[in-house]
């Protein structure tokens, strides 16, 4: 019997310029053109109306919270509900404070204030930072000017529910670049949905990375550069640089950032580059001089990930079946032909580097070769991952990190797991972040830490996920996987038949993808790669899933499920 989904929309908010939409969770990775890894939230649109005269408090107030969920250039609208004096002082641009849906202000006589449980906060630069359990409260500060109730001490920045962020707003990514210069990063922004435009989105890029994912990326557009004049809404536009890279091969890279960038623009079709009114030359661009937004791709993650399911079966590593028919296929070597406990398996992004967790050992190979190797002993160790670069990396429950280069394997500081039980982790398809599943004082709680990458490795920057279905916590998470570069799968459901749900890695939307009611889920496999996604349970079964909702259990007794990465 399967569940019925149900959709939420976690709604966080930006006074500046911010944006949402809605996260692709099937289909294989799009080369031309991949419009957007963001989410639309959809909600109707609010048409404010201005203060009437002779307005009680209670309309003020109720006016400018509507007034601010609408975007307008300076917002002139939500100024009238203002006193003469704050007009000229509140900063709109300062950030957005979001609040819960169901909670309303307090009106008395002659004074207005809230409070309220805090959902998040988006700062100046478009970033969300998820709230916790804080709440949020301010006296609106109402007095009388010309006979008529207006607002003297608004909050700085705007100020609005989770619901009416809905019908304003739009997530869009910003790219970066991984250590290493050869994978796009996406950071999540957030955009008033009238303000979503070239001009603004690039203005983003050129700010730079948010001050959480910093420490990881790197950019390739100078930091002295400028928006050297107008940019186009639509078609192939021309972006006016004052400075770009010297090197070619910088030039490319930052082109990269900017088709990542601008791709997720419905009506955008390409771009040209220019430097003090003159034309950039790179090695991408057409023999008319545009840039290609599919230039993009190359430097994508997802296009060289592979999505075959492997599991194990009667102590060997298998291909299982990607189709509900068919039928599971040991590999060949060491892994295929010797028997092994193993309580989890692992193999590289590209298919061919293997390990097995064998109790308080992880063991290296290949999936078809011969020659395997113990490469770490230690208690309480979890499941393995192979990260894009080659590494291996695998945790302990007590948050010791290692990472494993051959046969070498050395432990990685981890000050953002201080104080935290780990129960699960997954690295990121670009491999800069971990999603991870840990408890501290006794909650569970799901998370991402950023690897910065240095002379060492560290793992740092504890960062909740809220996990929020119809406004109610989702607790008892299990285990967690990347369905996207920006969203988690999420296996939940301590003491009960657990479910799955897709969550975007803020915390903004999350859906559910179902369960069936006969499965005893442990562990999680999922893909990015078209977002795949498999359930092992403790019966030795492994569950598919088909799409609305529906899993399927592959046939025979397979264990540990994953994919490649």
């Amino acid at each position: 019997m399967m569940r019925r989904r149900t959709a939420l929309s976690l709604l966080l908010v930006l006074g500046v310029p911010a944006g949402c939409a809605t996260l692709p969770t099937t289909g294989s990775v799009v080369s031309e053109p991949r419009r957007s890894q963001a989410s639309d939230l959809g909600g109707a649109a609010i048409d404010p109306d201005p203060p009437t005269a002779g307005a009680s408090p209670s309309l003020i107030i109720d006016g400018f919270l509507h007034a601010m969920a609408t975007y307008q250039p300076g917002y002139p609208l939500a100024r009238q509900y203002l006193t003469t004096a704050a007009k000229t002082t509140w900063k709109p641009e300062a950030g957005v404070i979001v609040y819960a849906d169901g909670t309303e202000p307090t009106v008395t006589a002659d004074k207005v204030t809230m409070e309220v449980p805090l959902v998040g906060t988006v700062g100046s630069d478009g970033a969300f930072d998820a709230a916790g359990d804080g709440m949020w409260s301010h006296d609106f500060g109402l007095s009388k000017e010309n006979g008529e109730w207006r607002i003297s001490n608004p909050q700085s920045g705007i100020l609005i529910s989770r619901y009416l962020f809905a019908s304003g707003f739009v997530r869009h990514d910003v790219f970066f670049l991984d250590s290493s210069r050869s994978t796009l990063v996406p950071d999540a922004r957030y955009v008033a949905r009238g303000n979503r435009t070239p001009s603004t989105v690039m203005r983003m890029l050129l700010s730079g990375p948010s001050v959480w994912l910093a420490p990881s990326v790197v950019t390739a557009v100078p930091s002295s550069a400028t928006i050297g004049g107008s940019i186009a809404d639509s078609g192939e536009i021309t972006v006016p640089f004052s400075e770009v890279p010297a090197n070619s091969a910088d030039r490319s890279l930052m082109c990269a950032q900017i088709a990542g960038l601008l791709r997720q623009l419905p009506d955008v079709t390409g771009f040209r580059l220019t430097a003090q009114g003159a034309a950039v030359d790179i090695a991408e661009q057409r023999a008319d001089g545009s840039i290609p937004l599919s230039m993009a791709d190359r430097y994508d993650p997802l296009t060289t990930l592979t999505s075959q399911l492997f599991a194990m079966a009667d102590g060997h590593l298998v291909r299982a079946p990607d189709t509900f028919g068919g039928t599971a296929h040991v590999v060949g070597g060491d892994f295929g032909t010797q028997v092994w406990e193993a309580t989890a398996a692992a193999v590289g992004t590209d298919g061919v580097a293997a390990a097995l967790l064998v109790g308080s050992q992880i063991i290296r190979g290949t999936v078809d070769g011969q020659g395997t190797k113990s490469v770490l002993t230690r208690e309480g160790l979890l499941r393995p991952q192979f990260s894009r670069d080659g590494g291996l990396w695998t945790m302990t429950t007590s948050g010791e990190v290692w990472r494993i280069d051959g046969e070498k394997a050395v432990q990685v500081q981890a000050p953002g797991l201080v104080g935290r039980t780990v129960l699960a982790f997954r690295i990121s398809p670009d491999g800069q972040r971990i999603a991870l599943v840990t408890q501290i004082n006794g909650t569970r709680e799901v998370g991402l830490l950023r690897i910065e990458h240095g002379a060492t490795f560290v793992v740092n920057g504890w960062r909740s996920v809220p996990l929020l279905q119809e406004s109610t916590p989702l607790v008892g998470a299990v285990d967690v996987g990347w369905s996207s570069t920006t969203s988690l799968t999420v296996l939940a459901g301590v003491g009960r038949p657990a479910d799955v749900v897709e969550v975007d890695i803020d915390g903004v939307v999350l859906h559910d993808d179902g369960r069936s009611d006969t499965w005893s889920a442990t562990s999680l496999a999922v893909s990015a790669r078209g977002s795949r996604k498999a359930v092992g349970d403790s019966t030795g079964a492994v569950w598919l899933y088909q799409d609305s909702f529906r899993w399927n259990r592959l046939p025979g007794k397979l264990t540990s499920p994953s994919y490649p990465g």
